[in-house]
C-alpha cells in the first residue's frame, strides 16, 4: 500500500465519542485525524477549509440531520467520501444515505474492529483508484470489490429473511436496553413469535445481539435478548 495518508474529519455532537473515534483514526496506519466538528456549521467550515479525504459523520446532529450535511457536501461538489456512523436504523435513512454516495454505514453501538475493517477497505479502494493506469471494466470491477452495493443488502441475507423485517426486530430491541423475550419482541415488531426467533438467532449469529437465560422455580429457563 502507498504511503499516502487519508485525512479524516470526525463529526459527532457527543464529545466523548468524537474523541474516541478520532483517537482510533490516528492509531490506524495510513490515516490522520485533521479535525473534529459537532454541528453543521463547523462541519461545512472545516470541510471547505481542510479538504478532508474522508468524513466520519453522525446522522443525529444538534442543528440538522447528517443527511443534510451530506446533501450540502454533494451540492458543493466537495471531493470527500463519507462513512456514516450513527444509531439511526430507519430503512429510509439507510437507503437515502447510499443514494447520496456514502462509502459505508456503521450502526452504533459497534465493535471498533468493524470500523478498522471499513478503513482498511477504504484504503484499498483509494489505492486501487489512484494506482491503475488502464481505466477499463476490470478497473471498475476492482473498485466494486471494496465499495459493495449495500442498498441491496437483502440479497446478502440468509434465505427466508429480509432486511425490512430485520430492521423491525432490531427497532424493538433499540427501544430500550431492557431484556426482552421473543414473545415481547414479536408483539412490538408485529411479527409471529417464530419469525422473531429466526431473526433473533440471526442477530446473535452476527454478534449484534446477545442472549441470556432467566431461570424460574419450575420449567425450562426463559430466553431473553438485547442488542450489544
Amino acid at each position: 500500500m502507498s504511503g499516502v495518508q487519508q485525512r479524516v474529519l470526525v463529526i459527532d455532537d457527543d464529545f466523548m465519542i468524537a474523541n474516541l473515534h478520532g483517537k482510533y483514526i490516528n492509531q490506524q496506519e495510513g490515516y490522520t485525524l485533521i479535525g473534529v466538528a459537532k454541528n453543521f456549521e463547523e462541519t461545512m467550515s472545516l470541510t471547505s477549509e481542510l479538504s478532508p479525504d474522508l468524513l466520519l459523520l453522525d446522522v443525529y446532529l444538534p442543528d440538522c440531520s447528517g443527511l443534510e450535511v451530506l446533501r450540502d457536501i454533494r451540492s458543493r461538489n466537495l471531493p470527500c467520501d463519507v462513512i456514516l456512523i450513527t444509531a439511526a436504523t430507519e430503512i429510509n435513512i439507510i437507503e437515502e444515505a447510499f443514494r447520496l454516495g456514502i462509502f459505508d454505514y456503521l450502526i452504533k453501538p459497534f465493535r471498533l474492529d468493524l470500523l478498522k475493517e471499513t478503513l482498511k477497505k477504504y484504503s484499498q479502494y483509494k489505492f486501487h483508484l489512484l494506482s491503475s493506469s488502464q481505466l477499463d471494466q476490470n478497473f471498475v470491477e476492482g473498485l466494486k470489490k471494496y465499495r459493495a452495493p449495500k442498498p441491496h443488502a437483502e440479497e446478502q441475507m440468509p434465505k427466508g429473511l429480509d432486511l425490512r423485517t430485520l430492521e423491525r426486530v432490531k427497532q424493538s430491541l433499540i427501544h430500550d436496553q431492557h431484556l426482552r423475550s421473543a414473545a415481547q419482541i414479536a408483539q412490538i415488531a408485529g411479527v409471529s413469535r417464530s419469525t422473531a426467533r429466526a431473526y433473533l438467532d440471526y442477530l446473535i449469529e452476527q454478534e449484534m445481539a446477545e442472549e441470556f437465560l432467566q431461570y424460574g422455580t419450575v420449567g425450562r429457563p426463559q430466553r431473553l435478548f438485547r442488542l450489544k
